[in-house]
């Protein structure tokens, strides 16, 4: 069965035998009973029922050839392979009964058991391989539980759910529930534990629970005496299930969440019945009603499921059935109405007796929003710019946050072919930013000024964007050159490099069917042999090839892959032809199992199984959720380059060859292998193969059948790739592009992940970068209480609070001290340079950061530019130096500027002590401290070279 968390899995027959009695010793005729697999880790689709059988005349019965579950163990010395299972049965007029849970070990009987081993009371009473297995049954007089379910107006609610042992998750209701069943008498004298009926979601459902009559009336009659149960009872979508203990025992002292009925009891509960409310949602200044805008009510006490959201009508009038309590009430406009966001609170009142058919109403005013018409053009030619993102900064903060066209969903939209991006936004004081492409985003210009938006007016703020000097010319050149001494022609690399920048510039949404096989055994060589014979024009059979060269099942899921820039969503399905998808959001539609979403610094995932939801920044590189794109599925070399190839180097030596419109390369030395294969007309890479010849690793990309779409860009109609070494597979991937769509425009919600209520959210973004991630215990957890459309955008408006967070340097606020462990020239150690009323630029640099070293030209233009200015230039270095090393460096490239070497972080992770308390996650970046000691600007050399002069000009006129 593969591997599971690291663990192998195995399916072993064996037969079970026995006899079921009754407490009288007498054997009972037709009992059904069962078996069932259980254990510490089970595939989530695994069938945990294992075997069914009705016991003969003589109580005798028999579970031939049963398929157990084994567990097999890392380390066979601490645990050995193992299965844990359980028997139990159910008679007429009896009650449930079942063995304490047993061990089966597929090996030999050891000849001595170590009685100082903890595991060794198991391992006496354990089922070893060829020995047989023999479990009794007893069955004793059922415990009976009847009762009425009301509201509290007396009213019977029918068809409610009563369940006892394994009940519903109220936090995930349409997942596999939670459950707790113990034998209160005695304990498991098998394990000296308790005697719990973990997995008790097997007991047929006609046992463990029921529904509601007419009357609101309810019973059971075949429940185990002296057991505990955990219990649940749900009138429906719009109430507040009551989850509490029940127990089939008399105790004199119970809690207000346990029960005890005895043998024969009755239990009646009354239920708060929610309320109708309209809630009526108008614009703000006219009064005039606002239709199909969504309503939810976020509960402040706990999770409900139904009569919590709806959109409004033609008369802005939205109907909801709540619980009376205090409700957080949520109103989303549409991407296209330019009204704000709005929360308020609310609380439900209690139903009075005298008026029952009252209708709670509440009124939502929305504002305006203020509309934005951003544009983006050359600041040489006037021509618009498409494909530019923009950020925002807030008057008195720094942080960046992502330009959004409305307030509802973060959707990171880029400029049209016109150059233009349309926005609603909050009012306020705003400085736009160009976040990509990275050429414009360190260009002249690429910062707004400051910009009022007022509610409901248009402002236009254009950009004019001139590439900065100082960038090398790769980074800028309006056609990026092809590499002298490649393998591969100009012509094949620019084609690749026309790829890829279709591919990084298109909105694209691709559909797929996708297989993982992870630690398998399939016959990966003749599989490349098979694959290479085929017509790699034409969609291959891959299922079909698979299963000839896989032992196992090849589970098929379906896969929707968006992206633009460096955007990237990803929803995974469970696979639909095997099995019923298990999670619904409140419109009823199906939520794909697993959703991510990157902007390349924070990763967001949500987990339905689970109903989690985590938040992680991207630290040291190392992101923690890998969220696939189409770029996954796609080879286009690209000549965007930040470390161009040394001019001297030699071109490499392979085999090329011609066969129709293919071109074949391929190449060996000692240690590695290679070949890879193109169509010479488009560039198409077919096959991408490196290996050793010793096979101690292979890895292999094929593509087939590719295709364009309306705007050139080619991508293939099946992806297979593989990793193996030592010759076992390490990982396989087959992906059928089922299809492949161009966003035009680009839909609000592209790259949302909608929330359901319930999710247990964990936020990582507060901790060191040298936490472990392992433990996951200091991450903050919250539950939410409602549906959220966009869980970007909740983040937003729900930021989490710490003490580093806030600690963010912030412009316009007093700067970090600069407090390095060594000031010095290239002359020596010196004192600190006088910053009083002075312009202090800062470089924060590494002599081991190849960018850093790019910089230094431009910082030494800067000290003869501004040598008889109030200006200090500081390179502070990080704390990875000497100072004999660092003075060898400055007089090797001639450095004339005050120097510093930073004292050691107080935190793994930071390069310094100084740039921990300025956030400098990555090197070169430059910091500007105005002449008062305020820190005006963190971020790219060319921005903070003009943010001097600017300081320097105002400087001048006062």
């Amino acid at each position: 069965m593969g591997q599971l968390g690291g663990h192998g899995a195995t399916l072993h027959r064996v037969t079970i035998t026995g006899t079921a009695r009754n407490t009288d010793g007498k054997p009972l005729k037709d009992a059904d009973i069962y078996v069932a697999s259980r254990g510490w880790i089970i595939p989530g689709d695994f069938d945990q029922l294992r075997g069914h059988t009705r016991s003969d005349e003589n109580g005798h019965y028999e579970l031939k050839d049963v398929q157990l579950f084994v567990i097999n163990n890392r380390d066979p010395h601490s645990r050995p392979d193992e299965s844990d299972f359980i028997v139990f049965g159910t008679k007429e007029n009896y009650g449930l009964t079942w063995h304490p849970a047993r061990n089966y070990r597929p090996a030999a009987r050891p000849e001595e058991i170590d009685g100082r081993d903890r595991n060794s009371h198991a391992a006496r009473n354990a089922f070893y391989q060829n020995e047989p297995i023999v479990i009794d049954l007893q069955f004793d007089a059922p415990a009976k539980l009847r009762g009425v379910i009301t509201d509290k107006q007396g009213h019977p609610l029918a068809n409610a759910k009563v369940q006892l042992g394994h009940v519903d998750d109220q936090r995930n209701p349409s997942g596999r529930g939670t459950g707790s069943c113990r034998y209160l008498k005695q304990e498991n004298t098998y394990t000296n534990q308790i005697d719990s009926f973990i997995n008790f979601s097997v007991v047929p459902s006609s046992v463990r629970e029921t529904y509601t009559d007419a009357q609101g009336r309810y019973e059971f009659t075949q429940l185990r005496r002296d057991t505990s149960y955990a219990a649940n009872i749900d009138p429906g979508l719009e109430f507040a299930p009551w989850q509490f203990t029940l127990m089939t025992a008399d105790r004199a002292r119970t809690s207000r969440d346990t029960v005890a009925t005895g043998y024969d009891g009755e239990f009646n509960h009354q239920f708060t019945a929610p309320r109708d409310v309209t809630v009526h949602v108008v614009q703000s200044d006219s009064g005039r009603p606002l239709s199909n805008v969504m309503v939810t009510a976020h509960h402040i006490g706990g999770v409900l499921r139904g009569g919590i959201q709806a959109r409004t009508d033609s008369q802005g009038k939205a109907q909801l059935s709540l619980i009376p309590d205090e409700y957080k009430l949520v109103a989303e406009p549409t991407p296209d109405q330019p009204f704000l966001y709005l929360s308020q609170q609310y609380f439900v009142p209690k139903r009075k007796d005298s008026a029952k058919n009252d209708t709670p109403n509440v009124t939502m005013k929305l504002n305006p929003s203020a509309i934005v018409k951003l544009k983006a053009i050359n600041a040489k030619t006037g021509a618009p710019i498409p494909g530019v993102r923009f950020n925002y900064e807030t008057y008195d903060s720094g942080e960046q946050i992502p330009v959004s066209t409305q307030t509802v969903y973060v959707d990171y939209p880029f400029t049209n072919e016109a150059g233009e991006i349309q926005a609603f936004m909050e009012p306020g004081t705003r400085r736009f930013v160009v976040a990509e492409p990275f050429s414009l985003s360190q260009a002249d210009g690429s910062r707004s000024e400051r910009v009022k938006l007022t509610a409901g007016q248009v402002t236009e703020v254009t950009v004019k964007l001139t590439p900065a000097e100082f960038l090398p010319t790769h980074l800028v050149a309006s056609e990026m050159q092809p590499r002298k001494n490649s393998l591969y022609t100009p012509e094949i690399q620019k084609k690749w490099h026309i790829q890829s920048e279709l591919l990084r510039l298109t909105p694209l949404r691709i559909t797929t069917r996708k297989a993982s096989i992870y630690r398998e055994s399939v016959d990966t060589e003749n599989l490349l042999k098979d694959l290479r014979a085929l017509d790699p024009y034409e969609v291959p059979d891959i299922k079909a090839l698979l299963s000839r060269y896989h032992s196992g099942e090849t589970d098929w899921s379906k896969q929707v892959l968006t992206a633009h820039g460096t955007i990237k969503h990803e929803a995974r399905y469970t696979n639909t032809d095997s099995k019923h998808p298990h999670y619904f959001n409140l419109s009823g539609q199906p939520l794909p199992s697993i959703t991510s979403m990157t902007d390349g610094w924070k990763t967001i995932h949500h987990q339905s199984m689970s109903n989690q939801a985590r938040i992680n920044l991207s630290r040291k590189g190392k992101i923690h959720f890998h969220v696939e794109s189409p770029y996954d599925l796609c080879e286009w070399p690209s000549l965007r380059n930040r470390i161009p190839a040394p001019p001297n180097s030699k071109k490499p030596e392979a085999d090329i060859r011609r066969e129709g419109q293919r071109i074949f390369y391929s190449g060996e030395s000692e240690k590695t292998v290679y070949r890879r294969v193109l169509d010479e007309e488009t560039g198409f890479i077919f096959e991408t193969f490196h290996g050793s010849p010793s096979h101690q690793f292979e890895q292999v990309k094929l593509s087939f059948a590719p295709k364009a779409l309306a705007n050139g860009l080619v991508l293939p109609g099946m992806h297979i790739n593989w990793k193996t070494y030592q010759g076992k597979l390490q990982h396989l991937e087959a992906t059928l592009i089922e299809k492949a769509e161009i966003l035009s425009p680009v839909p609000a919600d592209a790259f949302s992940i909608a929330l359901p209520a319930g999710v247990e959210i964990v936020d990582s973004r507060h901790l060191p970068d040298n936490i472990s991630y392992i433990a996951g215990n200091h991450a903050s957890k919250k539950i939410l209480y409602g549906p959220v459309s966009d869980f970007a955008a909740y983040l937003q408006r729900n930021p989490y609070y710490s003490h580093e967070m806030e600690t963010e340097p912030q412009f316009g606020r007093h700067a970090p001290a600069l407090e390095p462990a060594q000031w010095l020239t290239a002359e020596g150690k010196s004192a600190a340079p006088n910053l009083k009323g002075k312009v202090a630029l800062v470089q924060f640099w590494g002599s081991r950061s190849a960018n850093s070293l790019d910089q230094l030209p431009e910082m030494k233009a800067a000290y003869k530019k501004y040598e008889d200015q109030p200006v200090v230039l500081i390179g502070l270095h990080d704390s990875y130096s000497s100072t004999s090393q660092l003075q060898a460096v400055a007089e090797e490239q001639g450095l004339k500027y005050t120097l510093a070497i930073d004292q050691r972080p107080d935190e793994a992770g930071w390069f310094g002590k100084t740039m921990q308390q300025f956030r400098i996650r990555a090197l070169p970046q430059m910091a500007v401290i105005d002449q008062q000691g305020d820190l005006v600007y963190i971020g790219n050399q060319a921005e903070a070279l003009r943010t001097m002069d600017r300081l320097l000009k105002t400087g001048e006129q006062k």
